[in-house]
């Protein structure tokens, strides 16, 4: 059987118009922004945290460089550094973050602009500054607490509560002298952490303190 020409010219061109009407596109590249360490920290008020905060960069779940992260404090007060950071061929980016001045909740946020997951929330916990007193009480055989923390230039002072002589002998010296009832104070002008016995029960009996 043979088609009018007309009707073969219409399917042909119906049959190219529907090849070319593909509008199919491929998806586009997702770019993704998520916390990868620091986060839930705490330090003492004004300071530092000990680890740094850090974010990581992906597109399409790999590892992107280059991505520019900007870091903002959210509530408590404190400062980052640096403000803007950019990923590395790890995809990772970092700041420092300094807490506020009062004690309690911070939080901070990272972004990058079009990743999803942004902005990223990162909290932590500002502790109040050190005491510049504290006192220890020296038992038979322990020291009570074992530890204690104070600011630089405070004062720790041991009382003796046991029945037996016992000592505070620091390796650097400025010891208390062997006694069974009593007070001994001394001051520690600079930072630092200092390890002390009693003598005579060696190192059953330490204890430590640490200045900030």
């Amino acid at each position: 059987m043979s088609f009018p020409r007309s009707i073969v010219l219409l399917l042909a061109v119906s049959v190219v118009a529907a090849c070319g009407s593909d509008t199919t596109t491929d998806p586009q590249p997702q770019t993704s922004i998520a916390a990868s360490s620091g986060d839930a920290q705490s330090a003492q008020s004004s300071q530092a945290l000990a680890s740094p905060i850090v974010v990581r960069v992906a597109r399409d779940g790999a590892a992107l460089a280059g991505a520019s992260v900007s870091w903002s404090v959210a509530s408590g007060g404190g400062s980052v550094a640096p403000a803007t950071s950019t990923t590395g061929a790890d995809g990772l980016a970092s700041t420092t973050w300094i807490l506020g001045p009062s004690a309690g909740a911070n939080s901070l946020q990272a972004s990058s602009a079009g990743a999803n997951g942004s902005p990223v929330t990162f909290t932590a916990t500002a502790t109040g500054p050190a005491p510049t007193q504290a006192n220890v009480s020296v038992l038979d055989n322990s020291f009570d607490p074992t530890a204690a923390t104070i600011a630089a230039g405070g004062q720790v002072t041991w009382t003796w509560n046991g029945a037996a002589n016992h000592n505070v002998t620091f390796p650097a010296g400025m010891n208390s002298s062997n006694q069974a009832s009593g007070t001994f104070s001394r001051t520690f002008p600079t930072a630092g952490t200092f390890d002390y016995l009693c003598t005579i029960h060696g190192a059953a009996m330490s204890g430590q303190v640490v200045v900030q």
